[in-house]
């Protein structure tokens, strides 16, 4: 569901790994110092005591002083590299993931409107239902988009989206061809696709139009066209294709007044 994007090093922000290393080198610095101070204070301590005891704590003092200021040396060596792991990391292109925006997205918030209507129909409980009868359910629930996304499909407007891998890409041609040959439903699509339908799965040439006109009139003349030709009301009955081919005259007259409005701006 996302397309990648080069963005310029200057305009490029700080990744985890630079605010990571940078952190480590500041708590490295701060390690160093206070080593630096222990080592010093030590030494003090040693050259005393050497007056009080002789040289022997003076070398014991210069011992310990020594491993310390080894361990800030190290520390201070790593931050070299940090610094080198930073420059380089700054130096190398970054992509940022845009992510498409969903067109459809129903996991399942109508179910329960569809189930209502289809226990009103058959005369049953909820509990009583069987498999077959919420496999039902599931295609009145896509009611408010199965038609638009049967159109896209036999227009020849179906891409997918830029989130599948090959395998993916093409298992999804495979399965849309199967729906324009009209051997599967496109409400298999979507419940296959967990009610998903991503902006990017339309092709270019016919995106803008889809997307305003799913978000405008559509739901509202599916709505009409069900009380008047089917005598049901949204999410009250199940994909067919006589009425598919009944209510897609309507998508296309849209289309048309789309290109017309389309031409006239241009």
């Amino acid at each position: 569901m996302g397309k990648k994007q080069s963005t310029s090093n200057a305009d490029k922000p700080d990744s985890e790994l630079i605010i990571k290393l940078q952190r480590k080198t500041k708590i490295n610095i701060v390690v160093a110092v206070i080593c630096q101070i222990i080592a010093i204070a030590i030494i003090a301590g040693g050259v005393k005591g050497m007056i009080e005891a002789g040289f022997a704590l003076l070398g014991v003092a210069l011992f310990f002083a020594v491993l310390i200021e080894v361990f800030a040396f190290s520390l201070l060596r790593e931050n070299k590299g940090f610094k080198k792991r930073i420059e380089l990391e700054r130096r190398l292109p970054v992509c940022t993931t845009v992510f498409a925006d969903p067109l459809y997205k129903n996991k399942g918030c109508t179910y329960s409107m569809a189930c209502e209507i289809y226990c009103r129909q058959v005369s049953k409980k909820e509990k009583d239902l069987s498999k077959e009868d919420k496999a039902m359910i599931w295609q009145y629930s896509f009611d408010d988009f199965a038609y638009l996304l049967m159109w896209i499909i036999e227009n020849d407007l179906y891409q997918p989206g830029n989130d599948f891998d090959e395998d993916e890409a093409q298992e999804a041609i495979e399965y849309v061809s199967r729906i324009k040959n009209r051997e599967e439903l496109p409400t298999d699509y979507l419940e296959s696709y967990e009610g998903y339908f991503m902006e990017d799965s339309v092709k270019k040439k016919a995106r803008a139009f889809v997307i305003e006109y799913f978000k405008g009139s559509y739901e509202d003349e599916v709505r009409e066209f069900a009380k008047e030709k089917l005598n049901a009301e949204l999410y009250g009955f199940p994909f067919r294709w006589e009425d598919y081919d009944a209510f897609k005259v309507h998508i296309d007259e849209a289309y048309k007044k789309y290109q017309s409005k389309i031409s006239d701006k241009a």
